[in-house]
């Protein structure tokens, strides 16, 4: 079984390579020309932005496939699900970013995702998920926060909603710290920028859901780190 992962794990680690590597050209081509090819870039008003934004999470991705065949079976190791459903994230978030060109990288990293969860094997990512979804659902709603912010005018919206998309996902890795300097950083990441944005309507939302679930994930301790089965 052992043998079977690692064989898998290498096979995803190069596919995630290769679909992270046309994620970073689909982002350079966004930033250089996406506003002549809207067709193919998704006629996007802030091309330059969002294109870094893809060039980031491309990047990302090429450091976690470096990562992955490094993975070992040991227990309560949760890098395989962790990967397999980020791989999945930065397929669907880019897919808004950068428009057709995210085509092929798309499909490669789901994929990835696919090859990465048979690596792993079903029990092992739903005790991930099932002892860590507020977590990961914080940082979901960071990367809501994060595509808002790119697209947001003024430059101090801008700033806010970086601050803020960083702070949620930051919130979401030590989601379980002492519950009182977590609730102000939770804080400082949310309010200001639904303060910016009250008009949108939406991103007050955004920013009030995860004042919730933040205080509800530092208020739980921190999780347990996901014990994998023996036959992943």
């Amino acid at each position: 079984m052992n043998r079977d992962r690692e064989r898998l794990t290498n096979v995803a680690g190069r596919l995630a390579m290769v679909g992270g590597g046309l994620g970073i050209v689909a982002g350079v081509v966004q930033v250089t020309i996406g506003s002549r090819i809207p067709e193919w870039s998704g006629n996007k008003d802030r091309p330059v932005a969002l294109g870094l934004l893809t060039v980031a999470l491309a990047v990302s991705v090429v450091v976690a496939a470096r990562a992955l065949p490094a993975a070992t079976p040991a227990s309560g190791d949760a890098m395989l699900p962790v990967t397999a459903l980020w791989f999945a994230v930065v397929a669907g978030v880019c897919v808004t970013t950068v428009g057709r060109l995210w085509a092929l990288p798309g499909v490669l990293l789901l994929t990835a995702a696919g090859v990465t969860l048979a690596a792993c094997g079903w029990p092992a990512f739903r005790t991930a998920i099932a002892g860590n979804w507020l977590r990961g659902l914080l940082g979901l709603l960071g990367a809501c926060e994060l595509l808002m912010a790119v697209s947001a005018a003024p430059a101090i919206t801008v700033a806010a909603g970086l601050v803020a998309a960083g702070g949620l996902v930051a919130a979401a890795v030590e989601a379980g710290s002492v519950r009182r300097p977590m609730a102000a950083a939770l804080i400082v990441a949310t309010v200001p920028f639904a303060v910016l944005t009250w008009w949108t309507v939406v991103t007050p939302l955004v920013s009030v859901a995860a004042l919730v679930i933040g205080l509800t994930a530092a208020g739980g301790g921190r999780p347990e780190r996901a014990q994998v089965p023996p036959a992943c």
